[in-house]
């Protein structure tokens, strides 16, 4: 079994990269299920939104379609931690993967009536609840706590490169040459794929209280008193609620972006909406990078120091973007002065764009990987399943507002002002952080404790043994 290593020996393992925790069978499994099933995800969520703009030509029904969406993860989010935390982890992955396979073939129903797209997303969205919290949960279980910074890094490098794969290659590609049931059937195929690769993990055995010790007659009382020990570890845990407000932030700005993307390259850009690649690819490569270098850098500053400097930078380069349009002639003077040429109008400032596309998403990752290994490393074995859960939700609750007010704010005031609003909202957050990071007294991981003695203190009544968190444990 794993034991923990000692700081030396965990300085080591992080200065070595990437490379120690990929000769990790066990998170080589779970890694390529999530890189293969991540893609098809995105290349659905694409050929859905083909799908109903080609049948039905409103933006209401796309509406519905996005928050078929999100529903699931604020309706069943938190419920669904409770009962991965009494579930053997390796058992709800394979599950849900084959579950997921046999809801993507419902899509196929989109040609019989329209209204099924949206029934069907929620059934695997819904799903897709119980997924999220089960392969969180499992990869502190499969990778030595020195090494969770670079199996996040490596999660994330694999979240970014997906939507790539999925978005720009892989849908287009297939929707354009087969068609969407083509789309659909492959898909389906890809979670069987998935749910064999998880099904190679070991068995866990995890110190949890067991599925059928929830009655039936007491199951609501049962599940919300569980769902008030996930809240209450967060709100007595300063660290942890840290973590989790920076990935909601940051879960919140992705989709923000996404959203705001195609109106600011035609307002600002003066370039087609089809070309918001100019800023989804260069970020997509700030996160390639940021993931990469994240062992290295986390072992030299620390990721608190880098949660902080990536809010606050993050912030700093969203407000210059927002000035991008006011400074459109000064761009243009300094490249005609670098270069001795005059470049087209917009050359200037899309080049620009791109470049801070680039930090931004950079930035980005210094925010998410280390606030997802914080979280881990602070978050006991017995409520880990929880505690994801309520991050997810978070994320989709954050996601509601943009979708409601953002687009109209856009339109009444212009896309750079409300990127200069978010930055400011980004800067303050930066600020809180840096001042409540200060005032933190040494964690559990920080001073040595563990995280299960530090909820045993708050008097939750979670049982949550250092030997408990070794058992869990798999060999690698």
């Amino acid at each position: 079994m794993y034991q923990e290593s000692s700081s030396s020996e965990a300085t080591i393992e992080e200065h070595a990269g990437a490379g120690s925790v990929l000769r990790n069978k066990n998170f080589l499994l779970l890694w390529t299920a999530q890189a293969i099933s991540q893609t098809a995800q995105n290349a659905i969520w694409f050929a859905l939104m083909v799908v109903v703009e080609e049948t039905t030509r409103s933006s209401m029904h796309l509406s519905l379609a996005v928050l078929s969406t999100v529903i699931p993860g604020i309706a069943l989010g938190m419920i669904a931690g409770v009962f991965v935390d009494r579930m053997d982890k390796k058992t709800v992955l394979v599950t849900t993967n084959l579950l997921r396979a046999v809801a993507v073939l419902g899509y196929l129903l989109y040609s019989q009536a329209v209204w099924s797209i949206y029934l069907v997303n929620l059934v695997f969205c819904s799903i897709s609840q119980f997924f999220g919290p089960a392969e969180a949960s499992t990869i502190p279980r499969v990778v030595p706590r020195n090494q969770l910074i670079n199996a996040n890094s490596l999660f994330n490098l694999t979240f970014t490169g997906s939507q790539l794969a999925g978005i720009v290659l892989l849908a287009p590609w297939v929707l354009k040459l087969f068609g969407a049931p083509t789309l659909f059937v492959l898909s389906a195929g890809v979670y069987v794929a998935a749910a064999l690769l998880v099904y190679f993990l070991p068995k866990g055995n995890e110190q949890h209280k067991p599925l059928s010790s929830l009655r039936r007659e007491t199951l609501a009382d049962d599940v919300w008193k569980e769902i008030k020990e996930g809240w209450n570890f967060i709100g007595a845990d300063a660290g942890a609620a840290l973590a989790v407000r920076h990935l909601t932030v940051i879960s919140g700005l992705l989709l923000v972006m996404s959203m705001i993307a195609p109106r600011f390259v035609v307002s600002v850009l003066g370039i087609s909406a089809e070309d918001s690649v100019y800023i989804v690819a260069p970020a997509g490569i700030g996160v390639l990078v940021g993931a990469v270098m994240m062992g290295r850098l986390a072992a030299r500053f620390g990721k608190t120091v880098l949660v902080n400097v990536g809010l606050i930078l993050l912030g700093f380069f969203l407000f210059v973007m927002a000035l991008l349009k006011w400074s459109e002639q000064h761009i243009g003077y300094w490249f005609a002065n670098q270069f001795g040429t005059i470049l087209p109008a917009s050359f200037g400032i899309v080049t620009a764009t791109m470049l801070l596309a680039v930090f931004m998403g950079f930035y980005a990752a210094l925010v998410m990987v280390p606030s997802q290994t914080i979280l881990m490393e602070r978050t006991p074995v017995p409520i880990r399943g929880r505690i994801f859960s309520v991050q997810i939700m978070l994320g989709n609750v954050a996601s509601i507002l943009p979708l409601v007010f953002l687009g109209g704010l856009a339109d009444a005031f212009g896309v750079d002002t409300v990127i200069a609003i978010i930055s400011l909202g980004i800067l303050t957050i930066g600020g809180m952080a840096i001042r409540e990071s200060r005032a933190l007294e040494p964690g559990p991981v920080a001073s040595g404790a563990s995280p299960q003695a530090h909820v045993a203190e708050l008097g939750q009544g979670v049982s949550s043994s250092v030997d408990g968190d070794r058992q869990e444990r798999i060999p690698t």
